[in-house]
């Protein structure tokens, strides 16, 4: 899931690299169902663990997906909505950890209910879920596009 726009990339890094937290708005839906577009995420500038969604740079673009496994400097992403796992990245292109989301004004938490069931079991079921999550976000994004 893209973060923000191209034109805000860079002072959205900094600030994070200088240890603030930001809100973003998310874009894509590769991390269908928990993040849609037009979420507001709040991402703080703390590394992820197993579970949790990590925030990393890959081609000046800030990424949201999720974290299914840390070996020494390296982490290993994947969003819920994709088949596809992203390439490897060095612990040093990772920038922070989405803690909560905003929709319709509403607040979530990414430590509580629903996002702590897919933190614990995503990490182990999104090589198989992610078929299923890609086309039922498809599906959603056409039918209620104009929603």
């Amino acid at each position: 899931m893209n973060l923000a726009n191209k034109n805000i990339q860079e002072a959205l890094i900094q600030l994070l690299q200088e240890g603030k937290q930001v809100e973003v708005p998310a874009h894509g839906m590769s991390m269908y169902p928990l993040l849609k577009p037009g979420d507001i995420l709040f991402v703080s500038p703390q590394k992820p663990e197993k579970g949790d969604i990590g925030v990393f740079i890959s081609q000046n673009v800030l990424i949201a997906h999720r974290v299914y496994k840390q070996e020494n400097a390296t982490y290993y992403f994947k969003g819920d909505g994709l088949v596809f796992a992203d390439r490897p990245v060095n612990t040093t292109e990772v920038i922070g950890t989405v803690v909560s989301r905003k929709r319709h004004n509403k607040d979530k938490s990414c430590h509580k209910g629903l996002f702590w069931i897919f933190k614990k079991t995503m990490p182990q079921l999104t090589f198989i879920t992610g078929r299923l999550f890609y086309y039922m976000g498809r599906i959603q994004l056409k039918l209620f596009k104009d929603v």
